[in-house]
């Protein structure tokens, strides 16, 4: 069965590609966001709503008669907490695309048990390591004790609003750095990230360890300096305003030409003593997949209370209903 869409954040960068990937596959919707005038360059047919995100009734009207919630409306730790707690009030199923730690922690925390299903991190950036997380732990055929995810990113570029929301991000932990390495496969930079989170979640017992694909050297280096990473917290806030400056500065988004060429590969490592597996998962462009996913979750998740999309969804299922070559992307994954 289809489920009706409301769809919040409309007129942002991801907003728009969600949109028109709703249109694509004929699922029935309406966009929401905060200007009449931007509401009109959606590329959409669905009703136009102006939200006010500090007003509950107008969000709970736009929520009327919609059977789930997508919100690209970040970054989430300034603007998000409304949407969630108009789901939480209204009974509607919610995902959105959230990449920040600390608001997904504080989703788990508030509604673990509580309300209807509540996805965060449905974007590129969480869905590939821990739908990969749960693959790998089903193949190695019994609990995992350690487990690693690694991203690595090629091209493209990033969104003005994903700038705002990793430089949030990243001024509010303090991350102590360090290496990591898939042997064989890939070196990263260990940064505490979002499978942190997921993973345990749905893999209680595991060591959970996450990374940023890097050169050998890099990683090296990371764990010469991982001791003092943590003193760098408080430069790093005194530069907010500067780095903020910047980022305002950005334009919206990358090209669609430059969307299309950025790839993103993720492996996800289970390991039981001196069994493992590995999943990865290759994905280009990023925000059309971004989309997709968002589109694909607000159809698909099950489930009461914030779930990790593991959790919500059929990993295995979900991965290879994805695995498609189109105008917004494509998607690729195997076992190792």
């Amino acid at each position: 069965m289809t489920r009706i869409v409301a769809l919040l954040g409309a007129t942002g960068y991801t907003g728009r590609l969600a949109a028109a990937e709703l249109e694509r596959k004929g699922i029935p919707h309406r966009v929401g966001g905060r200007s009449k005038a931007r509401l009109a360059d959606v590329p959409s047919t669905g009703e136009r709503h102006v939200v006010d995100l500090a007003d509950p009734s107008s969000l709970d009207s736009f929520l009327a008669g919609a059977e789930v919630l997508i919100t690209c409306v970040g970054p989430f730790a300034l603007h998000g907490w409304p949407a969630v707690e108009a789901a939480v009030r209204t009974g509607t199923p919610y995902v959105d695309s959230t990449g920040e730690p600390a608001f997904m922690a504080e989703v788990y925390r508030r509604y673990r048990d509580t309300g209807p299903a509540l996805v965060p991190a449905c974007g590129f950036d969480y869905i590939p390591g821990d739908l990969g997380v749960a693959v790998a732990a089903e193949e190695l055929g019994r609990r995992p004790d350690e487990v690693d995810v690694v991203y690595g990113m090629a091209g493209g570029g990033a969104t003005r609003g994903t700038a705002r929301s990793g430089l949030g991000a990243i001024t509010s932990m303090r991350p102590r750095l360090g290496r990591l390495e898939i042997p064989g496969v890939v070196h990263a930079v260990r940064l505490p990230w979002g499978e942190e989170l997921t993973v345990p979640l749905h893999q209680p017992q595991a060591v959970v360890r996450t990374g940023i694909a890097a050169p050998a050297w890099a990683a090296r280096v990371a764990q010469v300096v991982g001791p003092l990473s943590p003193y760098a917290a408080p430069l790093l806030r005194l530069t907010k305003p500067l780095l903020e400056r910047r980022v305002e500065k950005m334009p919206e988004g990358p090209t669609e030409q430059a969307r299309g060429q950025t790839v993103s590969t993720t492996w996800s490592v289970a390991r039981a003593g001196t069994d493992e597996v590995r999943v990865q998962v290759k994905v280009r462009d990023a925000y059309g997949i971004t989309a997709r996913f968002l589109v694909a979750a607000s159809q698909q998740v099950e489930g009461s209370g914030a779930l990790a999309t593991a959790e919500a969804l059929n990993p295995r299922a979900f991965l290879d209903e994805m695995s498609y070559e189109d105008e917004g992307g494509s998607l690729s994954w195997t076992v190792l």
